[in-house]
C-alpha cells in the first residue's frame, strides 16, 4: 500500500460524500502490479445504516459490458469464436428477421443495429434466454456496421447468447472459467448466488443526493431523481440481482474489478495474463459508424471497451482516463473501472448512489486525480 495514495483516495472519498451527493464508495488501484489504495468510505444501506466496507458488493451497470468483452476476446484468442463471423453461425435462430450478417465485431462495437429489445417485459430482463428470444424476433435498425449507438442492454445478450451457444455453458459458468477462476476471485458476480452471507454485502443503490453549493452545481432536479431512482429499484431487487445481464448486471467489489484490469498488464498479474498484446491492440481501436455516428457518451470506443481521452459531452470530465492508451468501462451513475498501460495502472471505483448525467463522473475525476497527484509525489521524493 502506498500510504500517500492510501489517504488521498480516502479523503476523495470523504470529499465525494460531503459535496457530491455520494452514499457509499470504494476505490482500488494497482500500480505496477501493486495494490497502491484500497480505500472506502460512507454508507451501504442507508435503512439500517450499515457502512461500507472492503467486502461490499456493489452493482456494476456497464462496467459489466469491460468484463464480457474480455471473455469475448479470451474465446477468439481460442478459436472458439471469430471477429467477423456471423452470430448466427453459433446461434442459428438469431438470423432471422435479416440479422444473418451481424458479427461478433459488430455486436463488440456497439454497431449491430439492434440498440434497444423491442416490447421485452422488463420482468424478462434478467434472464439471458428471454432476452435472447426476444432479439430473435426483431428487425434491426441498419444494416450491421452502418451506424453506431449505443447497445446498453442488448450488448450483453448479443455477445452473452453466443457466448453460450458457442460453449454449450451458462455465461456464469463461463465467466468463472475465463476470468475469475484464473484469477482467483471471488466477489464477481454475474448472477449472485442465493448464499444469505454473500448477498448480506450488496449495497443498496440510491439516487444521488444533492451537490454542495460550493461545487457550483444546481440541486438535483425531481426529474434527474426520478431517472435514477428507477433502475435503482430495479437492481435491487431480488431477480435483477439474481439474473444473468452480461451488459449491465454483474456485482463485485472494486478489488475484484481493478484485479481483473490488471490482468491486462504485459507481465501479468497474480500469475495470469487474461489479453495478448496483439488482442488488446486490436480491441483498442476506436470505432464509427459508416455514417460517421459514434456511441452517444464517448468519440472513442473500441471492441468491447471505452478508451481515453474522449471528453464525456455532459460532465466534461475525461470519461475514463486522460490517457490515450487507458481502456475500460463505466457504470451507469458514474463507476468505472480501466487499465492504462503507459501508466501500468489500474483502477475501479464502485459506488452504490445514481449521479444524473451532468456531474455523474466528479467523483471518478476526483478520486483518479488524487491518486495519480500523490503516485507522482511519491515517484518525485524518491
Amino acid at each position: 500500500m502506498n500510504p500517500h495514495a492510501q489517504a488521498a483516495a480516502t479523503d476523495a472519498l470523504h470529499q465525494a460524500i460531503d459535496t457530491l451527493g455520494e452514499t457509499g464508495l470504494q476505490v482500488v488501484a494497482i500500480h505496477r502490479g501493486e495494490v497502491v489504495v484500497d480505500a472506502w468510505a460512507g454508507i451501504a444501506d442507508s435503512s439500517t445504516g450499515r457502512p461500507v466496507d472492503g467486502d461490499t458488493l456493489f452493482t456494476g451497470f456497464s462496467m459489466s459490458k469491460g468484463v464480457t468483452a474480455t471473455i469475448v476476446h479470451r474465446l477468439v484468442e481460442r478459436g472458439v469464436l471469430e471477429y467477423d463471423a456471423p452470430l448466427a453461425r453459433w446461434w442459428p435462430a438469431f438470423a432471422a428477421h435479416g440479422k444473418g450478417a451481424i458479427t461478433v465485431r459488430h455486436a463488440l462495437s456497439h454497431r449491430a443495429g439492434l440498440p434497444e429489445f423491442r416490447d421485452l417485459d422488463p420482468d424478462d430482463l434478467p434472464s439471458l434466454a428471454a432476452t435472447g428470444r426476444n432479439l430473435e424476433q426483431v428487425t434491426p435498425d441498419w444494416a450491421p456496421g452502418a451506424s453506431m449507438a449505443y447497445h446498453g442492454l442488448t450488448y450483453g445478450t448479443l455477445l452473452g447468447r453466443v457466448v453460450e451457444c458457442a460453449t454449450g455453458k451458462p455465461f456464469a459458468q463461463v465467466l468463472r472459467e475465463e476470468v475469475t477462476g484464473p484469477l482467483g476471485l471471488h466477489d464477481l458476480h454475474c448472477g449472485v448466488p442465493n448464499d444469505p452471507a454473500v448477498l448480506a454485502r450488496i449495497a443498496t443503490l440510491v439516487a444521488s443526493g444533492d451537490p454542495a453549493p460550493s461545487t457550483g452545481l444546481s440541486p438535483v432536479t425531481e426529474t434527474e431523481r426520478a431517472d435514477r431512482a428507477g433502475p435503482a429499484a430495479r437492481f435491487n431487487s431480488e431477480s435483477y440481482r439474481a439474473g444473468c445481464m452480461p451488459a449491465a448486471g454483474m456485482i463485485a467489489t472494486a478489488r475484484d474489478l481493478a484485479t481483473h484490469y490488471a490482468a491486462m498488464r504485459s507481465e501479468g498479474y497474480r500469475g495470469v495474463r487474461l489479453l495478448a498484446s496483439a488482442t488488446l491492440a486490436h480491441a483498442t481501436v476506436p470505432y464509427h459508424g459508416d455514417d460517421g455516428s459514434h456511441v452517444e457518451w464517448t468519440s472513442r470506443m473500441g471492441l468491447g471497451f471505452a478508451l481515453g481521452a474522449a471528453r464525456h459531452p455532459h460532465c466534461g470530465v475525461d470519461t475514463v482516463a486522460p490517457w490515450a492508451d487507458a481502456f475500460g468501462h463505466t457504470g451507469m451513475g458514474g463507476s468505472i473501472s480501466m487499465y492504462c498501460p503507459s501508466q501500468d495502472l489500474a483502477v475501479a471505483l464502485t459506488k452504490n448512489a445514481l449521479a444524473p448525467s451532468r456531474f455523474t463522473f466528479h467523483t471518478w475525476n476526483l478520486a483518479l486525480r488524487s491518486i495519480i497527484g500523490s503516485l507522482n509525489h511519491s515517484s518525485h521524493e524518491r
